[in-house]
């Protein structure tokens, strides 16, 4: 019975209705969308950096410092090859991969540029990058970064002066998303035979270690504190889970900012219902006191109201979310280009966030209408023009 009244009272004023529920649509579909965006955005970034979080990487203990006003510098500017070897040798790796680097100019026909040459061996490098063209042969060749091969229109066969010491392209690899250890776009990849015959540095300029599994990359750490820095800092290890775990900070944060934004629809379509139910009471001053004179009691009239702002909130935020989906989808096809992460439970999840602040935007909106309409007077009320 209170459902039929409910809805009665509401189609009295359908036009009134519908923009209320429409500002609860809205709201509700601002929220949820941009919710399964950021979540969308967040998984996407994610994936370019899915297969690091088992990845250690070691430096030497360099440091820069400022004193009286002048730069100065301190600690070890490599790891010497017997250091490296105790590193790789401790009981939590599974892989590793020397590497050596330095920024240099290199010529090409008649083009100079500076650019990064690393050092590394072929297995590594087969380990962590794919090939566009050519092959991975290392020994008396090089492999060259997609976007510098695209840049100098660089072929397989293609000759490089680096540093006097002439290399012809093996192979040209595939472009390689963001990376913190070896960022290959831009560079060239020689052998660590050839990279001592070029510039003869004395140690590796980092270690990339792949531990066993991700409870290890602390104990790894561990051991290489009482191992290799227990009298001298020789070495840093950075952890490349901790990126991870900023990246999903961050995500986090702006999503919940810009969902907070997005809650402003939600709050201006309360203020609407707010104004809804009041001229409602209002409207309604005469038939509140009959149903209270024939024995209706102020909670009946309270749960009545009540019900109607459900109502409102009900509708709005079903299609709200049922809108969001679509939203979510047109956002991530205008900027992500893809809707790999769309169909998710994070999706469903946004999509329930989105309905549960729609109705509890109307419940708080709805209620003090209702209390006071509960609260009037009969006599009053009867009497009220």
């Amino acid at each position: 019975m209170y459902i039929q009244m409910a809805f009665r009272n509401l189609k009295r004023n359908g036009i009134r209705t519908s923009l209320a529920i429409v500002g609860i649509i809205i709201g509700v579909m601002a929220v949820a969308s941009i919710g399964i965006f950021g979540a969308n955005l967040k998984a996407t970034v994610l994936s370019n950096f899915q297969n690091i979080t088992d990845e250690v990487l070691v430096y030497p203990a360099y440091s820069a410092h400022v004193r009286h006003g002048i730069a100065t510098t301190s600690g070890i500017t490599y790891i010497d090859k017997r250091t490296a070897e105790r590193i790789v040798r401790l009981p939590y790796v599974k892989d590793y991969a020397f590497v050596k680097s330095t920024f240099t100019t290199v010529k090409y026909k008649n083009t100079v540029f500076g650019t990064t040459v690393y050092g590394m061996d072929e297995n590594s490098v087969k380990k962590m990058f794919n090939l566009k063209s050519g092959s991975f042969r290392l020994l008396g060749s090089c492999i060259v970064g997609y976007n510098l091969a695209d840049r100098l229109n660089l072929r397989v066969g293609s000759k490089l002066d680096i540093n006097g010491h002439v290399f012809r392209v093996s192979g040209i690899l595939k472009e390689a998303g963001a990376r913190f250890d070896v960022n290959p776009n831009n560079a060239i990849i020689v052998s660590l035979r050839d990279f001592d015959r070029i510039f003869n540095l004395k140690g590796y300029s980092f270690i990339i270690v792949w531990v066993k599994s991700l409870k290890d990359v602390q104990l790894f750490k561990e051991s290489v504190d009482k191992t290799i820095n227990s009298r001298e800092k020789k070495v840093d290890v950075f952890e490349l889970k901790i990126i991870i775990d900023q990246i999903n900070k961050t995500f986090n944060f702006v999503s919940n900012f810009l969902m907070a934004i997005a809650g402003v629809s939600l709050l201006v379509a309360g203020v609407s219902i707010l104004n809804i139910m009041l001229m409602s009471t209002m409207e309604r001053t005469k038939e509140i006191g009959v149903m209270m004179a024939i024995g209706a009691y102020r909670t009946t009239i309270l749960k009545l109201f009540l019900l109607e702002a459900l109502i409102l909130g009900l509708i709005g935020s079903v299609i709200g979310a049922v809108l969001s989906l679509l939203g979510g989808y047109a956002v991530d096809m205008a900027i992500l280009h893809s809707i790999k992460y769309l169909f998710s439970l994070n999706t469903v999840f946004y999509m329930l966030e989105g309905m549960f602040f729609g109705l509890l935007t109307t419940l708080i909106s709805g209620f003090y209408p209702a209390w006071k309409a509960s609260k009037l007077e009969p006599l009053e009320a009867l009497r009220y023009e």
